[in-house]
């Protein structure tokens, strides 16, 4: 019931981003990067659920057995750092070939070992708001009516999706638990879908993707998908002390993609509770639950009460992508540095615009971030944005792009 329940989800998020984010020009070079926050009334059910089981639990004469059994879920939970995998290229000394032949191949292994690493930062523009449904009188981490339920980051280029990854709050009983106990919350990671052939490495930032050489195993190895999310949050406390933009906490996806884990059409697919050949993927980390504000109202006779908001935070992502280089390709290495264009310290700049929208089909936040060589003109770029109008910093920073003289 779990594995038709993801699936359905997954054709629910995909088909919600071609609704919500309708493209009407996007050629290849334009990529386009959506972060999808998810919102679910029901959390708040189970976690009232939980709750009041364990309030039952401690009341009655089993509440020794109960702790004994929490205490013992505790230590067979899996926590700990899921390791990277490290690439690097690796170094040849060669004293017989001539100093000059030595110094084309040192700027050789330079100029791929920095097309072997490819990093993305996507922060939404501001915070979201009500990250519980109600006000509470309880206090400032009242766990009662919290409707976050995870995030999602879809990357397209052209038609093609690079990557997909889904992850929901982990509702099961030990995770409840912790947001109870330790007002900390979990993920799981739902669905995580990678394809090698349109991912941005090699990442010649000299070219336009298009221009560039694709990837391929035969050339790179120990090729590594890694996104990193964080998770902030501003509140003022009943002292009138501010906190603002406080990290909360952090979760990290780390995937090695090998060619033998890939499906028949050359694409890595994770998709929770079916064995595939992916191997496994898990998500590592936890966050403090987003804490109130204070917000002290009078009622209608004029007394006054203590109150605390509905809480405001914001999701930043770090993407990844690594790889290093196999013994053919050092071999060879003469040959594509014949087939590479000269070299020079001028860098592609982009042409880059964001926005923000709630979607109510879907109850969730989107922040779209949509990046194009220079050249591209601000008309094309807000059309890659279905026509909508950017946020005021993004309208600046495009305006300031248009007069640049491209070369």
């Amino acid at each position: 019931m779990k594995q038709i329940f993801t699936i359905i989800f997954i054709v629910f998020c995909l088909q919600g981003f071609s609704q919500d984010m309708e493209v009407s020009f996007y050629p290849s070079n334009v990529e386009k990067y959506d972060v999808r926050v998810l919102t679910d009334k029901n959390v708040a059910r189970e976690i009232s659920a939980q709750w009041q089981k364990q309030a039952d639990l401690l009341a009655s004469e089993t509440r020794g057995a109960f702790l004994d059994g929490f205490f013992e879920a505790a230590k067979s939970a899996a926590f700990g750092a899921f390791g990277q995998s490290a690439s690097t290229i690796a170094s040849v000394t060669i004293s017989t070939l001539a100093d000059a032949l030595k110094s084309k191949k040192d700027e050789w292994k330079k100029a791929v070992d920095e097309e072997n690493r490819y990093e993305k930062k996507i922060t939404m523009l501001e915070n979201i708001d009500d990250s519980y449904s109600t006000v509470s009188d309880a206090g400032a981490l009242d766990p009662s009516g919290m409707s976050f339920n995870g995030f999602s980051c879809l990357q397209k280029r052209g038609g093609d999706t690079v990557f997909f990854v889904s992850c929901h709050l982990d509702t099961s009983e030990y995770a409840l638990a912790r947001i109870l106990r330790h007002s900390k919350f979990q993920l799981k990671l739902d669905t995580l879908v990678f394809n090698p052939s349109l991912c941005n490495l090699p990442n010649d930032k000299s070219r336009a993707y298009s221009e560039r050489k694709p990837f391929s195993f035969s050339e790179r190895k120990n090729l590594s998908f890694s996104i990193e999310t964080e998770i902030f949050s501003s509140w003022i406390n009943q002292a009138v002390q501010i906190h603002n933009d406080v990290k909360l906490g952090s979760f990290l996806i780390s995937v090695p993609i090998s060619e033998s884990s890939l499906e028949a059409d050359g694409v890595f697919r994770f998709i929770s509770g079916k064995e595939l050949k992916s191997g496994d993927c898990q998500i590592v980390g936890d966050c403090f639950i987003v804490p109130r504000s204070y917000i002290g109202v009078r009622d209608g006779n004029g007394i006054y009460h203590d109150a605390w908001g509905t809480g405001q935070y914001r999701v930043a992502m770090t993407i990844k992508e690594t790889c290093g280089i196999t013994e053919d390709f050092e071999k060879h290495w003469k040959d594509d540095w014949k087939s590479r264009p000269k070299q020079s310290d001028i860098k592609q700049s982009l042409a880059t615009a964001v926005k923000q929208t709630f979607s109510k089909n879907s109850s969730s936040w989107i922040s779209t971030l949509t990046e194009a060589p220079v050249n591209y003109t601000k008309q094309e770029i807000i059309k890659a944005l279905s026509g909508s109008a950017s946020t005021k910093s993004s309208g600046q920073q495009l305006k300031k792009q248009d007069t640049q003289k491209v070369k």
